[in-house]
């Protein structure tokens, strides 16, 4: 993930935690972290076909790119399973990407 707005929403967390900030300013603060994560976990959903499955990654950003491509995905810890129809599940972990070939998923290292 890109090193520049996650450090921004990590900075942004370590703020919200400070003894200093109001419950709105934490609140805010929380918000756009948030909001940080998601774009960049969107930015790099972006490309249809490959998509790398990190810590950081939001849940939904995964399963969305999976249901492009017709498949459901269920999230785990530390992974993913992934199918479509009746073919066999494909598990993917931490760390691997899921390749769209135009026709089916697969997973490498």
């Amino acid at each position: 993930m890109s090193g520049t707005l996650l450090g921004l929403a990590d900075e942004y967390e370590r703020d919200a935690c400070g003894t200093w900030t109001s419950q709105r300013e934490r609140w805010a603060l929380r918000e756009s972290a948030a909001l940080f994560r998601r774009m960049t976990c969107n930015r790099e959903a972006a490309d249809p076909t490959r998509h790398t499955l990190t810590h950081g990654m939001l849940i939904d950003v995964t399963e969305r790119w999976c249901r492009q491509h017709g498949y459901r995905a269920v999230i785990g810890h530390g992974g993913c399973a992934v199918q479509r129809d009746n073919e066999e599940v494909i598990v993917a972990k931490v760390g691997e990407t899921l390749y769209w070939d135009g026709h089916r998923i697969t997973v490498a290292t």
